[in-house]
């Protein structure tokens, strides 16, 4: 072979290497990538499963209404393992390798808390569902939650209590996790404000395997109900399964994750330990007597994630999707609205423009101040939390809030 040859030959050799990289760097400028860093396995891998098949159902949705800046969306997943080191990992894989140009999740702020500054760091937009008080714009400028704080998770229980109810000693329990344990001095004070105090205040730890010593000492304090706080389902199982074998029959009235678990624990533990439980719903969520059956945009939510899902049940039914299935959407909408992709534009135009988003669950709120998006008065206090209507939709307990 002369050298003439070879050396054509090389030069076709390098020109088809070239158009190769240009082709995929082409596709890649095609894609929109979001990471979603959850607990796919380890404790608190229940949750995970959860989010994984509500943000690969949010992102075929968006990619069947048109994908976001025209560009077909992509779901990268990392796995935390339930635990922060692990997620930092993750995140920086997410970043750094894979590219993505935003993230959604994790669940926890145990978890949420570290990776914060590798988003703001990289210029990556997050939406979690986390909800400690801790989780500032200051401290993560371009970090969005679904979730409510804690203490407005309860603002509305406690106007229940006291107003419907008619109770004042009220207990208040929570999980050791960073949004409850924040979230407990806010409801202290806010109760201190209403001219109450707890009778008695006890805190048990992530997936205990045993909660009566906390509830006899609630007993003991003569509370007339308990108000809990706490992030993982299993424990409101737990804790309404202990309460129910102690025959302690005073009212529940409990945060968001009673309320988006509630049929999967009551398919394990029976209806009973339901009986005087109260939580709080999303409004878009909730209905009244009277209201038309299956016109709320989560109903047919609900309608197809009954025909399309096996074991949703077991999952905590459509609700238990619902806070992670919005993320997705909360980012497109702030891409395809500023027309950018990077954290800082993200976050300017959810802060101005969060109460045009339309979600499953209702009215979205923030500012500068605030990044906790679902707005004070989008939570309402149900009934029955284990008894859906036929749409998939939870009784009110009051419906003249």
């Amino acid at each position: 072979m002369t050298s003439s040859i070879r050396s054509r030959r090389a030069l076709f050799a390098a020109l088809m290497s070239f158009t190769a990289l240009g082709m995929g760097a082409a596709r890649a400028e095609e894609t929109i990538k979001i990471g979603g860093i959850m607990s796919l396995t380890g404790s608190g891998a229940s949750i995970g499963k959860n989010a994984e098949v509500a943000w690969k159902r949010a992102i075929d949705d968006i990619n069947a209404a048109g994908g976001i800046l025209g560009k077909k969306v992509e779901l990268v997943l990392a796995d935390t393992m339930t635990d922060p080191t692990h997620g930092v990992s993750e995140m920086r894989r997410l970043i750094e390798s894979e590219k993505v140009q935003a993230v959604v999740g994790p669940a926890t702020s145990q978890e949420t808390t570290p990776l914060m500054s590798i988003g703001t760091e990289a210029n990556i937009a997050q939406i979690s569902s986390a909800a400690s008080t801790q989780l500032t714009p200051q401290v993560g400028p371009y970090h969005f939650s679904t979730s409510p704080i804690g203490a407005n998770q309860m603002i509305p229980n406690i106007a229940y209590a006291l107003d419907v109810l008619k109770l004042r000693k009220l207990a208040l329990m929570s999980d050791n996790g960073g949004m409850s344990k924040a979230a407990v001095s806010d409801i202290v004070a806010y109760m201190k404000g209403k001219g109450v105090e707890p009778v008695a205040v006890q805190e048990f730890a992530f997936r205990t395997e045993d909660m009566t010593p906390q509830l006899f000492s609630l007993r003991n304090s003569e509370a007339e109900a308990v108000l809990l706080i706490n992030s993982i389902g299993d424990d409101s199982r737990k804790m309404l399964e202990n309460r129910y074998d102690i025959g302690w029959d005073v009212p529940v009235l409990a945060s968001l994750t009673m309320t988006n678990y509630a049929v999967g624990n009551a398919a394990t533990i029976g209806n009973e330990p339901f009986e005087g439980v109260y939580s709080v719903q999303f409004e878009g969520m909730t209905y009244c007597p009277g209201d038309a059956l299956g016109e709320k945009e989560f109903a047919k939510f609900a309608e197809k994630a009954k025909a399309d899902i096996a074991d949703l049940d077991r999952m905590g039914g459509p609700s238990a999707l619902v806070p992670y299935y919005i993320q997705p959407f909360i980012l497109a909408a702030a891409m395809n609205g500023s027309g950018k992709t990077d954290g800082k534009s993200i976050a300017a135009w959810i802060e101005a423009n969060a109460g045009e988003i339309k979600t499953l669950t209702g009215k979205l709120a923030a500012s500068a101040e605030n990044h906790f998006l679902p707005a004070v008065e989008s939570l309402k206090v149900v009934k029955n939390p284990h008894q859906l209507r036929e749409d998939g939709l939870v009784e009110r307990a009051y419906c003249a809030q």
